[in-house]
């Protein structure tokens, strides 16, 4: 399990769950997370530029896409 699998999960969930913009979906666990994973950096880095690589990551690994409306599971046709 990398480091970054639980907080995708998180992501996924918010996403799924209705959270469509960056600010919702950082909310509750998946804060946490992020919180926590910035923590643990060698050089402390800010939990929102973590949740906003790991957008970029899934965006680019086909899981999610951007639209106008903010973050959508790929293949949704919302």
């Amino acid at each position: 399990m990398t480091k970054y699998e639980k907080l995708d999960a998180l992501i996924l969930a918010s996403i799924d769950s209705g959270r469509h913009s960056s600010g919702s979906i950082a909310t509750g666990y998946t804060r946490i997370e992020a919180e926590r994973i910035a923590t643990a950096q060698p050089l402390y880095d800010m939990a929102k530029r973590i949740l906003d690589r790991r957008l970029q990551a899934l965006r680019k690994a086909g899981h999610i896409k951007a639209t106008g409306k903010g973050w959508i599971r790929a293949g949704d046709p919302s």
